[in-house]
């Protein structure tokens, strides 16, 4: 006997049959709608699903790359346009954030493979979801701020590989300082990992 797949509430429709939940809205319940974001958040990590709308924008085939890594697409969830049915690899799983709109999509590794918004409250309801480059670059703006120098941190996995020599501040602008740095490490990422900016890259 299958294992019946599970899918987040959708609010939507409970709030067409649940009328005294606009007076959320109206008559200013913000705990009430705070509350169904953090239960929906809950009920989207342990679904088995994954939003339909994934990179809608990017040059990647993202479905593509999910499929290569061992993502299965099921179909989409039956009276919910948001929401598709997937079977994800071996201890794969969502992980929230603290952050009750935003969770991960995690490997077998703890290595975060796309990021996930799903806004759960009924009269706002929206999902999607980004897919992740292995390698990325952050400025660091607390070193700045301690130092009055720029460095940007090269990262594999969220794990810092490289740092770039500090720049000195000199007395300027700190977005101009970080656009310095951050185009140092673009050069050595291209350099070491060309195809950084593929999110379907290096994985394996």
């Amino acid at each position: 006997m299958s294992k019946q797949k599970r899918a987040p509430l959708n609010t939507e429709r409970l709030a067409k049959v649940t009328p005294e939940m606009q007076t959320w809205v109206l008559g200013g319940a913000p705990d009430k709608i705070l509350a169904q974001e953090s239960a929906g958040q809950r009920l989207f990590v342990g679904s088995d699903t994954l939003p339909t709308d994934i990179d809608r924008y990017s040059d990647y085939d993202a479905k593509a790359i999910l499929e290569a890594a061992g993502v299965k697409f099921l179909g989409p969830v039956e009276g919910d346009p948001l929401f598709q049915y997937v079977e994800l690899p071996e201890d794969w799983q969502k992980v929230p954030t603290d952050h009750s709109m935003w969770s991960k999509l995690v490997d077998n590794k703890g290595r975060e493979r796309a990021s996930i918004f799903y806004k759960a409250a009924f009269y706002d309801r929206g999902a999607h979801m980004s897919l992740s480059c292995r390698y990325g670059m952050a400025f660091d703006y607390d070193r700045f701020d301690k130092e009055s120098v720029g460095v940007a941190n090269v990262t594999d996995g969220g794990k810092v590989v490289h740092t770039t020599d500090p720049i000195p501040g000199n007395g300027e602008n700190r977005y101009d300082v970080c656009d310095k740095a951050n185009e140092v490490a673009h050069a050595w990422l291209d350099k070491n990992q060309p195809d950084w900016r593929n999110p379907g890259a290096y994985w394996d």
